[in-house]
């Protein structure tokens, strides 16, 4: 596997340098208390992102693991009559031994991407598709390397993880399914003698998603049908993945492409002996 380095690190530069005009230690020459701190986080950020901006990822990566152990603390520059903020941010934690040094990239650039919008600096929506770009198309090419398996593993939570926050902003109107959703989410049955309660698998329902072709209706059936076959579907080996319920095969797709990145898909005429299909 090896990620486009130098179209990420065209990305990446600019949403640094728009950090760095909001903290860099220069700015608070009249203030050495507020200078050390922005001055000892910058040396940090910079080495948190080495792996992006260095052409030997590998070997930054794992000498820099140790940078993430704190938060970086940063003093903003006072703008006019208001004062001075103080802000805290902490990268995640990641290991480049366990995870891959593509997983450590890809999760630095986002981090960076999420102090950007912590620091109010503008990340146009064309960066952030661009970015993922190069990280999806990087991550497209590790399936096939056991080294990397863990890394696909976690990228593709984090997708999922996107998607997910991504679905819940889609539209702040009120959603007339919303109330369905939540009591279906609430409450919880299980099939058979209740005695057996815990030796059952249990649907977890608070990742579980509908496309907006499926008619609400058919929620319950839908679940229930689920619920009653969760062994077939082999739900143990991807409960810890959202769901994402389509009308047909066919909704999954957005053009060539999958639709919904990072969910377990399945089709709501689900049958007993159903597939499931892992973006």
């Amino acid at each position: 596997m090896k990620i486009d380095s130098a179209r990420l690190q065209t990305l990446v530069k600019p949403l640094l340098r728009g950090v760095l005009l909001k903290v860099h230690p220069d700015f608070f020459a009249h203030d050495p208390v507020a200078k050390r701190i922005n001055q000892e986080s910058v040396q940090r950020l910079q080495d948190l992102l080495a792996p992006v901006l260095r052409d030997n990822a590998r070997s930054t990566a794992h000498r820099n693991a140790d940078s993430v152990s704190a938060p970086l603390e940063f003093i903003l520059k006072n703008t006019g009559q208001k004062p001075q903020d103080q802000i805290s941010f902490a990268f995640t934690q990641t290991d480049s031994r366990s995870s891959g040094t593509h997983w450590v990239i890809a999760q630095r650039t986002r981090d960076l991407v999420a102090l950007c919008t912590k620091l109010d600096v503008s990340v146009d929506t064309e960066t952030l598709h661009d970015i993922e770009d190069v990280i999806g198309r990087a991550a497209a090419t590790t399936s096939n390397h056991s080294e990397n398996r863990v890394a696909d593993i976690e990228l593709r939570a984090a997708r999922a993880r996107e998607a997910r926050e991504n679905y819940d902003r889609r539209n702040n109107a009120p959603d007339p399914n919303a109330i369905l959703m939540e009591k279906l989410r609430q409450s919880r049955w299980w099939l058979g003698d209740q005695r057996g309660k815990s030796a059952r698998l249990e649907l977890d329902r608070s990742k579980v998603f509908f496309d907006s072709s499926v008619d609400p209706k058919h929620y319950v059936d839908i679940i229930q049908r689920i619920e009653s076959n969760l062994e077939q579907l082999h739900y143990s080996h991807w409960h810890h993945l959202p769901l994402m319920i389509v009308k047909s095969w066919r909704g999954s797709l957005d053009g060539s492409k999958i639709k919904y990145p990072g969910f377990v898909i399945m089709p709501a005429n689900v049958p007993v002996k159903g597939n499931v299909t892992y973006t």
